[in-house]
């Protein structure tokens, strides 16, 4: 019986590994990283709220600003929201991940 292991070059697994470790991680850094508009942001955030009840008004600052708490640092947006809770308007301010959309600080303001 002939040796299959024999035929192939001992250097083409590793260089298989290695050519698609460097694609992944190339497509990584153009892809996973992008950060997202303000507007889609803004949406997530509301589309969230609005699971707990209708809401009356939002807004949200189209420049990103820096966010650092202790080792997590992130680019976030600033933004609000109004709604209507026991016959009152209550304002929230919000800081959202510029990447994830994730809520990283939540106020109420009234």
């Amino acid at each position: 019986m002939d040796n299959l292991n024999g035929s192939l070059n001992p250097w083409m697994i590793p260089l298989t590994l290695g050519g698609a470790a460097l694609a992944g991680f190339v497509t990584g850094k153009m892809f996973g990283d992008r950060r997202r508009g303000a507007k889609t942001i803004l949406k997530l955030v509301t589309n969230d709220f609005k699971k707990e009840g209708p809401l009356v008004g939002s807004w949200i600052d189209y420049q990103p600003i820096p966010f650092q708490r202790f080792a997590y640092k992130t680019t976030a947006y600033r933004g609000g929201l109004r709604r209507q809770e026991d016959d009152q308007l209550v304002n929230y301010e919000f800081l959202a991940d510029a990447y994830t959309g994730s809520i990283i600080e939540l106020k109420r303001m009234n």
